[in-house]
C-alpha cells in the first residue's frame, strides 16, 4: 500500500493535472512503477491510461475519493470557493439535477444571493429560444431547479422576470405568482406592449 500524499497549504491545481499528465503518458510509456501507482487505486486498468483514471488516481493518491473533490478541496483552500460553486450550479442547472442543485445550495448558500450574470435563478428561467408552448418551455428552460432555487429564497431579479415574459415561460411564471414575487408589475407592462 502506498503511503497517501498531503495537499500542501496552497495547491496548484495546475500542478495536479500535470501529475495526472505525466502519469498517464508513464503508464503508456509501460513505466513499470507508474502501472503499479494506478493499479493501487484502479485494479485490472490497462494502458493507455484515459486522462480522467489518471486524475481519478491523483485524487485517489491525497486521499480524495474523486477529481472532482480534490478539486472542490483545492478550490476552498485558494478562496475561490463561491466561484468554483458558481460552475458547478451552471453545469448542474444545465443538467437540470435538482438533487446536486440541492446539496450545493447546502453548502454554498451564498449562491442564493449571488447576482452576476442575473444569479442562479437566471440560468434556471432564461429561455435559450422561444418557450411559448409547455414542450419549448421544458427544452429550453430548467422549471426544477427555479422551483428549488425559489423555494429556497434566491434573489428574484428584474431581469429574471422580464426575461420570463419575453420568453413566454408561462409555466414557470405561474411559479412565481403563488409566492408573493415582482411578476405582476412586469406582466402588466408586457401586456400593456
Amino acid at each position: 500500500m502506498t503511503t497517501p500524499k498531503f495537499l500542501p497549504a496552497r495547491p496548484s491545481l495546475e500542478s495536479l493535472r500535470k501529475q495526472a499528465k505525466k502519469l498517464a503518458r508513464d503508464v503508456a510509456a509501460g513505466d513499470v512503477g507508474a502501472i503499479a501507482r494506478a493499479r493501487v487505486h484502479l485494479p485490472g486498468v490497462d494502458a493507455p491510461l484515459t486522462q480522467r483514471s489518471a486524475q481519478l488516481v491523483i485524487a485517489r493518491e491525497y486521499g480524495f475519493a474523486g477529481w472532482q473533490v480534490l478539486t472542490k478541496e483545492v478550490s476552498k483552500r485558494l478562496g475561490g470557493g463561491l466561484d468554483w460553486a458558481v460552475t458547478q450550479a451552471r453545469r448542474v442547472i444545465h443538467d437540470n439535477d435538482v438533487e446536486s442543485l440541492r446539496q450545493l445550495l447546502a453548502e454554498y448558500p451564498a449562491l442564493l444571493s449571488w447576482q452576476e450574470d442575473g444569479g442562479l435563478l437566471a440560468m434556471a428561467t432564461f429561455a435559450y429560444g422561444d418557450a411559448g408552448d409547455p414542450e419549448r418551455e421544458q427544452w429550453f428552460t430548467r422549471g426544477p431547479c427555479a422551483e428549488l432555487l425559489i423555494d429556497a429564497g434566491a434573489v428574484v431579479t428584474k431581469e429574471v422576470c422580464e426575461g420570463l415574459l419575453l420568453s413566454r415561460a408561462w409555466g414557470l411564471l405561474q411559479l412565481f405568482q403563488p409566492r408573493g414575487l415582482p411578476t405582476a408589475h412586469a406582466q402588466v407592462s408586457y401586456r400593456a406592449r
